[in-house]
C-alpha cells in the first residue's frame, strides 16, 4: 500500500511563464516542502492538463533527487465503473436507497446489477456514488509528479520546478486609427490560458518566432530571469522588448493573474503616430471580364522616419476611421504578418465605394501555337480627392506586351503593374495587347 505523506508543496511568489506562439508555455515555479531527514517522497499535482510528461525538471537546493515519476492515472468515470465489473458493489440511487449486487454491465447510460432476486438496471444519471466493501483508497483526481529524495536535514527544502505545457497561446492585436494620411497604431497582445489550472501573480514573457521542433515536441528557449526589482509603481504597463537569439521576447512590467479558460489583453508598445499610403488596386488575369469597386491597400513603413522601427509580431489588425466629430468608426480588419524593422506592412482595407474599375477583352485570338488578346481597363474616381491606382495584370506563360497605352512595370514572370493617379472626378482608360507563342 502506498504511503501518502503530508509534505505538500507551497508556491512562493516568484512564478514566471514564457508563452510561445506554438500553443505552449514554459512555466517556472519556485516550490518548497517540509520533509524529514533521510529518504522520503515529495509530490506536486498543480499541473495543467497539457503538460509534456518528458519536460518537468526539478532542482533542489537542500536534497538529492533519486527518481522522478509522472503519474497520469487519474480518475475517469468510465474506467472507474469498468474496473468494478464482476465486483459486489453498493450503489446510492438519487432520492432512493442504496442498491447492492454484483456489477455485471456498464455499457451506455445504464448500470446493471445482479441482486439476490433479479437483475436491476440503474441509469447512471441517477447514481450519486458507488463503492465496494473494501474500498479504502481515494481516487487520484489530477496528474501528479513525484520524486524520491534524500535529505540531510529535517525542515523546509526549496526548489525550482520547470516544465512545458500546451494550452497556452498569444497573438498580437493591432488597432490602426486612420485620419487623413496619418494614423495611430496601438499594439497589444491577447494571452490565452486554455488549461485547467489558475496562474496567479505570475511574471509573463511573450516570445515572437516559431520554435524548432524535434519528434513533434518543441525545444524551448531558456532565458535567465530578469530581476523585477528595478520596476517602480510608476512603471507604465507596456512590455519591454529584447532580442532572444533569433526570437523577440516581450517582458511585461507587472505581474498578472491568468485563470483557466481566460484571456488577458496586455500592451506591447506605447501608441505610435504614423503615416501611411493608400492605393486602390484592380487585379485581373488574361481573359477575365468584370466591373467592380477597387480593393483598398494600405502600406505602413516600419521605419524610424515613420515613428516605428520596432518588431511587429504577426496578428490581426483592426482599422478605425476618425470621423469629423472625433468619434471612431470600424472599417474592417486584416491579418498582419511579421514585419521586421525597416520593412513595410501591407494591409487590405476592403473595397472602395467610389473608385470603380471595368475590364473588357476587346479582341481574343487563339491559334495552334499562339494566343493574342487586347485588353481595355477603365477606372473612374468618383471621390472628392486624388487617389493612387495600381492595375495588376497576371499573364501566364511566355508573353510579350504590345501597344500599351501607359508605362508598366514587370513585377514577376507572370505579373505586370500599371501605376497612376487620378484627380477627383477623373477617369482613365488603359489598353494593351499581350501575345504568347509556344512550340
Amino acid at each position: 500500500m502506498r504511503i501518502i505523506n503530508l509534505f505538500l508543496p507551497i508556491i512562493i511568489f516568484s512564478q514566471s511563464m514564457t508563452v510561445y506562439k506554438d500553443n505552449i508555455a514554459l512555466v517556472k515555479e519556485p516550490v518548497y516542502w517540509s520533509v524529514q531527514a533521510g529518504l522520503s517522497e515529495i509530490t506536486y499535482d498543480q499541473l495543467p492538463n497539457g503538460l509534456f510528461p518528458e519536460s518537468p525538471f526539478l532542482s533542489l537546493s537542500d536534497a538529492t533527487i533519486l527518481y522522478q515519476r509522472y503519474n497520469n492515472d487519474v480518475f475517469s468515470g468510465e474506467k472507474y465503473f469498468n474496473d468494478k465489473l464482476g465486483q459486489y458493489v453498493y450503489v446510492k440511487v438519487h432520492n432512493d436507497k442504496i442498491q447492492e449486487g454484483t456489477l455485471i454491465e456498464t455499457k451506455g447510460s445504464n448500470l446493471s446489477l445482479k441482486t439476490r432476486k433479479d437483475i436491476m438496471t440503474i441509469a447512471r444519471s441517477k447514481v450519486d456514488y458507488m463503492y465496494t466493501r473494501d474500498q479504502q483508497t481515494i481516487p487520484q483526481l489530477r496528474p501528479e509528479l513525484a520524486w524520491d529524495i534524500n535529505s540531510s536535514m529535517t525542515g523546509t527544502i526549496s526548489g525550482d520546478l520547470v516544465y512545458l505545457s500546451g494550452g497556452f497561446d498569444w497573438n498580437a492585436v493591432y488597432r490602426l486609427i486612420l485620419y487623413g494620411n496619418k494614423g495611430q497604431l496601438i499594439t497589444e497582445a491577447i494571452v490565452k490560458n486554455s488549461s485547467n489550472v489558475d496562474f496567479s501573480n505570475f511574471s509573463l514573457k511573450l516570445v515572437e518566432g516559431k520554435l524548432q521542433k524535434k519528434g513533434g515536441r518543441p525545444q524551448p528557449v531558456y532565458r535567465t530571469e530578469r530581476s523585477m526589482s528595478a520596476l517602480t509603481i510608476d512603471s507604465p504597463p507596456v512590455a519591454s522588448e529584447d532580442v532572444l537569439g533569433d526570437f523577440h521576447i516581450y517582458s511585461l512590467p507587472e505581474r498578472i493573474n491568468l485563470s483557466q479558460n481566460q484571456s488577458v489583453t496586455v500592451r506591447l508598445y506605447d501608441p505610435k503616430n504614423v503615416s501611411y499610403t493608400k492605393t486602390y488596386v484592380f487585379q485581373n488575369s488574361e481573359r477575365s471580364k468584370k466591373e467592380e469597386p477597387l480593393k483598398i491597400e494600405i502600406k505602413l513603413a516600419n521605419t524610424i522616419e515613420n515613428g516605428l522601427n520596432i518588431p511587429l509580431p504577426r496578428g490581426n489588425v483592426s482599422l478605425y476611421l476618425k470621423s469629423p466629430d472625433g468619434s471612431l468608426e470600424y472599417a474592417g480588419e486584416d491579418e498582419l504578418k511579421q514585419v521586421p524593422r525597416g520593412e513595410t506592412a501591407t494591409i487590405s482595407a476592403g473595397r472602395a465605394f467610389d473608385v470603380i474599375g471595368k475590364r473588357i477583352v476587346l479582341h481574343y485570338d487563339r491559334q495552334r501555337k499562339s494566343e493574342e488578346a487586347s485588353i481595355e481597363i477603365i477606372v473612374k474616381n468618383k471621390r472628392d480627392e486624388k487617389v493612387n491606382i495600381r492595375l495588376v495584370e497576371q499573364i501566364r506563360g511566355d508573353w510579350i506586351i504590345r501597344d500599351a497605352s501607359d508605362n508598366y512595370i514587370k513585377k514577376e514572370a507572370s505579373t505586370i503593374h500599371f501605376p497612376f493617379s487620378l484627380d477627383a472626378g477623373e477617369s482613365k482608360t488603359v489598353t494593351y495587347t499581350y501575345r504568347k507563342e509556344w512550340k
